[in-house]
């Protein structure tokens, strides 16, 4: 029954797109396979499990938490182009954001191309990061609500 459920669940992870397509690696996933499978999972389980490479991943943990930061940071001072959403729904104009060399004002503003990453000094608006008291995300995003109920019924 095992085998079964995981050769359902392997060919569905792989999004067939027809019943036709299912069956065929429904039909190749047969039991010696997935034992092969389940066997490699494993070698490899043990392997990050081992002691010294759990010494190692704890060695180097700090460092790369450091060059994640930099390139963070970085990647803020370079800055992004955003779509602007106006109260009609429309996506024509553009901003820009990006985060000041010292790290300690985002600047902003509307630009006209994508061809170009804008000056600081081009950029109008400025929020201090000292003043930012929270961001937020995802589905707690007003946007995010606002378009909960607007979804395009296809």
């Amino acid at each position: 029954m095992q085998v079964v459920r995981e050769q359902i669940t392997r060919t569905l992870s792989s999004k067939p797109t027809s019943l036709e397509l299912f069956k065929n690696k429904v039909n190749a996933l047969n039991y010696s396979e997935i034992l092969k499978l389940r066997q490699t999972e494993r070698l490899h389980q043990e392997e990050t499990l081992a002691p010294p490479v759990l010494e190692l991943k704890e060695r180097l943990k700090p460092e790369l938490l450091e060059l994640i930061r930099q390139q963070r940071l970085n990647r803020l001072c370079h800055g992004t182009l955003f779509r602007k959403i106006s109260s009609r729904r429309r996506q024509d104009k553009l901003w820009y954001c990006r985060l000041s060399p010292n790290h300690k004002v985002l600047h902003y503003g509307d630009v006209e191309g994508e061809k170009e990453t804008p000056s600081i000094e081009a950029l109008q608006e400025k929020i201090p990061v000292a003043d930012i008291k929270n961001v937020v995300t995802g589905k707690d995003c007003p946007h995010m609500k606002e378009n909960k109920g607007k979804q395009t019924k296809v």
